[in-house]
């Protein structure tokens, strides 16, 4: 009898493992994809840093739309 129940109890180990096994490959691939959209993420906040960097400030833009304006009345 109680070698059944020992059987009993490593089957319900073996089938226990088998399915810890399974989260741990399905955590290592989840682990990789996140590393990927880190990654992504650093590489869009740089940009979107470069891009707040270079854009023109309103009054930069209406000194421009002004120079414009005065050289297109001097060309007339």
């Amino acid at each position: 009898m109680s070698s059944i129940v020992l059987e009993h109890i490593h089957s319900d180990f073996k089938v226990f493992g088998e399915g810890l096994s399974l989260i741990r490959d399905e955590v290592k691939g989840n682990s990789r994809r996140l590393d990927k959209v880190e990654e992504r993420l650093a590489n869009l906040e740089v940009e979107a840093a470069l891009i707040r960097h270079n854009q023109v400030t309103r009054d930069e833009f209406k000194f421009l739309e002004t120079r414009v304006a005065r050289l297109e009345r001097k060309l007339k």
